[in-house]
């Protein structure tokens, strides 16, 4: 954990403007403003002059290409040339740069938990849907399972801040991640990249651009990362001879994966294009270790498997029960083969401008196939191995129409249908039952089953009049509406299976929601804009595919949220500066949150408990976002940034100690909401030499501990860190031809970014990576 001393540091570099957030790195691109609807790229012009000031930063919030400093929306946007300079696999390298965000993963899972002002998803149940929507080239990624996408070949990332439910729609209630990947173009043109880093990581990356015609273009991009992971299995735990695949201190926790988008562009006309994607995935990844840090008293603990802090040892150092077979396999669900998850998608955009405006059409479909043994406990022990193999199918379909009707009017105005289909089933054994008097745990495991499927429709439009030449006000709404049916086999022995018993409990229900958003935009003087926004937000209803009962299987209410928020985006003149600031205020209502409650066993008639979700709360969280970047000298880019938030519970009940009674749980903390992020960095691009161009960066990024898990348990937290990174690169004075070294987590902290907590069994935990170097060579043509 962080001390006292580090924070006072980074508030310190903080305040004398030594560092810079994301919304300053998307300086080394200039980004054209065209009158084009959302995910029409904006053309990139040559790299400007090193003494030239900030470039001018083009986003999509509103769906539509704007200014950001023209943006009535809390927004920190990365360029491609950003996202190269932080050498991040994935978004979670991008979270400290983002006020009041954190982006980690779902504990002993490939799996992305977003928290935004005060709102996140850690879990992975498969019928939950995330508060915090991502969505790729207007494609909603439905599910954590596969947010976590790479980084490569992408135009730009944009990260909006609160409920975005008129334009988005649902399940923004916290905010959205949404990704623009990079388009075919005229001329050919190439990009080949190979990197090594530690923990024995090795990246290839290549990205082609083939003119096929005048007015065809295909590109296609694709990623391959291997790594031997930063855990290594030292564990050798024998317990009644029951014992996997020997802890010989090997690393594990391993990437293995390949990822390709291919993209063909035609351009029928000059105000017309089509695009078909097709979006590929293979992982082949090791199962995600984790890190006993069960508490003194609990089972674990209790039976001879303690956590870390009591042992004292390195959450490095951990084990797992590592063995071959499948989800029917006798004994075993396959831990050894690792987690394999299948992505094939489809999606057609077409897009065509008018005298009257532009009209876009997008639709898609995205199957992920996942199956996904583990052992959640950090032993080799067999206490607790499970498997989840499912299939989700999705598929939409969405048209628009944008248009300026004039100089004071101008709005957009579409529907979508969105739908998905889930089958997913489970085998879990439960080892540690034999210390409880039931030896079978082992090779008589609990076997359960889900079924899912959604069909929902909306309509929404946005329009913003100028009042007067510096003021204008806008509105927006969106209704729906959606039905969902789910059906459910809860967990029962294998054995109760064959006997010919398993009940099914199923339900449908209809959700209906109309969602608003207004507000004003205020020119204030050349530079300085001023605005307001109230936005409504919601969370779908849904089912817990953890339901034991019928009870538990009925559908849960949707969570809405209500945000007030304040801004003001200057720069001056000569873009030398620009500091954006926002002050906002959310109300949460009918939380969805999980409760242990009492219920009769089916097998047994004996009283249990089981975990139903329930709209069980009230919270707000209210705060301020500061983000600065300047460009003070020729080639000298800094900037600071900060994030500050109260999030807290107005009302809970919940099941706090297993009696099977709700208590008063208002007391504890919301989920991935820390109190103050910070984050920064520093570039400097030495003056062009004939041998090339030589730019050192430096980066840091502080957070302070948050609450990982509902309850609030022991060893849970995601702990205080401060994260220092730089780079050093050389480019060719032609710019085809770059070289970089580079360092994360320079100062080697360990910390805890996600945990578990097991109904007073075990808990297990994840760390994120300590100190690593790496290389990377890149050669554009």
């Amino acid at each position: 954990m962080i001390g006292k001393t580090q924070a006072n540091c980074a508030l310190k570099l903080l305040a004398t403007g030594l560092l810079t957030t994301a919304s300053s790195q998307v300086m080394a691109q200039t980004a054209a403003t065209q009158d084009t609807t959302d995910n029409e790229q904006p053309q990139v012009q040559q790299a400007p002059s090193r003494d030239a000031g900030l470039e001018e930063i083009i986003v999509t919030a509103r769906r539509v290409t704007e200014s950001l400093q023209d943006t009535p929306v809390a927004v920190t946007a990365f360029t491609s040339a950003a996202i190269d300079d932080k050498f991040a696999t994935d978004i979670r390298g991008l979270a400290g740069d983002v006020p009041n965000v954190v982006i980690t993963n779902v504990p002993g899972f490939n799996a992305a938990s977003i928290g935004i002002r005060g709102q996140s998803t850690g879990d992975i149940i498969l019928t939950f849907e995330p508060a915090v929507a991502v969505v790729v080239d207007d494609f909603v990624l439905a599910h954590v399972q596969t947010q976590l996408f790479d980084l490569f070949d992408i135009d730009r990332i944009e990260v909006l801040r609160g409920p975005q439910g008129t334009l988005f729609g649902k399940n923004t209630v916290g905010g959205v991640v949404n990704v623009i990947t990079k388009k075919p173009e005229a001329g050919f043109s190439g990009e080949v990249r190979l990197g090594y880093s530690s923990f024995n990581t090795k990246d290839v990356k290549l990205a082609l651009n083939i003119p096929l015609a005048d007015n065809l273009y295909f590109r296609t991009a694709g990623s391959f990362q291997e790594s031997d992971g930063y855990y290594r299995l030292t564990k050798n735990n024998d317990v009644d001879g029951i014992q996997g695949v020997p802890g010989n201190g090997q690393r594990w926790g391993g990437s293995r994966y390949f990822s390709n988008r291919a993209k063909l562009l035609w351009e029928p006309g000059p105000a017309s294009e089509l695009m078909l994607t097709y979006e590929m995935l293979r992982d082949r990844g090791d199962s995600p270790p984790s890190v006993n840090e069960t508490p003194e008293g609990f089972l674990f603990d209790v039976v001879g498997f303690p956590g870390i802090q009591t042992t004292g040892a390195s959450p490095f150092d951990t084990g797992t029960t590592l063995c071959e077979g499948s989800a029917t396999d006798a004994t075993c669900p396959g831990t050894l083969s690792g987690h394999r998850v299948d992505v094939d998608g489809v999606f057609l955009r077409g897009e065509h401008g008018m005298d009257a405006g532009t009209v876009t059409v997008v639709g898609g479909w995205r199957r992920v196939k996942s199956q996904l043994p583990s052992d959640y406990t950090g032993e080799n022990a067999y206490l607790f191995v499970s498997t989840r193999d499912d299939v989700r199918e999705q598929y939409s379909v969405e048209a628009r129409f944008s248009s300026d009707f004039s100089d004071v009017f101008k709005f957009t105005a579409g529907g979508m249908y969105w739908g998905q289909t889930l089958d997913a089933n489970a085998t879990s054994f439960l080892g540690f039952l034999r210390f409880l008097g039931s030896p079978g745990s082992l090779t008589d495991p609990n076997l359960s089953t889900a079924d899912y499927k959604v069909d929902s429709y909306a309509v929404f439009g946005e329009a913003e009049y100028q009042v007067a030449d510096p003021l204008a006000v806008f509105f927006g709404a969106r209704y729906t509406k959606e039905e969902k049916t789910f059906s459910v086999r809860p967990q029962v022995p294998r054995s109760v299976v064959e006997g010919g018993f398993w009940p099914e409990y199923g339900d449908s229900a209809k959700f209906d929601r109309p969602t608003i958003r207004a507000g004003y935009r205020w020119d204030i003087a050349p530079g300085i804009n001023n605005y307001f926004t109230y936005s409504q937000g919601y969370k779908s209803g849904g089912y817990n595919e953890q339901a034991m009962s019928a009870t538990s299987a009925l559908p849960f209410a949707e969570e809405t949220a209500d945000s007030f928020e304040l801004g003001l985006k200057t720069e001056t003149a000569d873009r030398r500066l620009r500091v954006n600031v926002a002050g906002f205020y959310v109300k949460y209502n009918d939380l969805q949150r999980d409760a242990v409650v009492p219920f009769i066993d089916p097998i047994t008639g004996l009283p249990g408990q089981e975990t139903k979700t329930t709209n069980a709360g009230k919270a707000e969280v209210y705060g301020l976002e500061v983000e600065l970047s300047a460009k003070p000298v020729a080639g000298l880019t800094l900037g600071a940034g900060m994030g500050w938030q109260k999030a807290k519970y107005l009302e809970f009940f919940t099941d706090v100690d297993g009696d099977g009674i709700n208590d008063d749980a208002s007391y504890l903390g919301l989920r991935n909401a820390p109190e103050l992020t910070m984050s920064g960095n520093i570039r400097y691009e030495f003056p062009p030499m004939d041998w090339g161009i030589v730019a050192v960066t430096a980066d840091v990024n502080y957070q302070s501990e948050y609450e990982s898990v509902t309850l609030n348990a022991d060893y849970t937290q995601g702990e205080a860190r401060t994260l220092v990174g730089s780079s050093l690169s050389w480019t060719d004075p032609s710019e085809m031809y770059r070289i970089a070294v580079f360092g994360r987590n320079l100062l080697d902290e360990h910390y805890r970014v996600s945990a578990n907590s097991v109904a007073g069994l075990f808990n297990f935990t994840n760390y994120a990576p300590p100190r690593s170097f790496g290389i990377e060579g890149s050669a554009k043509f």
